[in-house]
């Protein structure tokens, strides 16, 4: 089963440094990352973050993502 966030964010610089500076603190690998702009709106962009299966994505990091600066919304989809 893949383990995916779906992040959504103004497009300002270092939002994504932020969010991946999270992921490093607590020690957690990334497998895969895609970044991009909205089609319909340039100023906000969404991240999909795939991780590895044996990391414990849970509502506590959804809501530390959430406090960061600019992140407007998170999804944890279970796949």
């Amino acid at each position: 089963m893949k383990k995916i966030l779906y992040i959504l964010l103004e497009n300002k610089s270092g939002v994504l440094s932020r969010v991946i500076g999270l992921f490093s603190q607590r020690g957690y690998n990334i497998k895969k990352i895609i970044a991009k702009p909205l089609k319909n709106n340039k100023k906000i962009s969404k991240i999909l973050i795939e991780i590895y299966k044996d990391i414990n994505i849970n509502n506590k990091i959804k809501k530390q993502i959430l406090k960061l600066i600019n992140v407007l919304k998170v999804k944890i989809i279970n796949k």
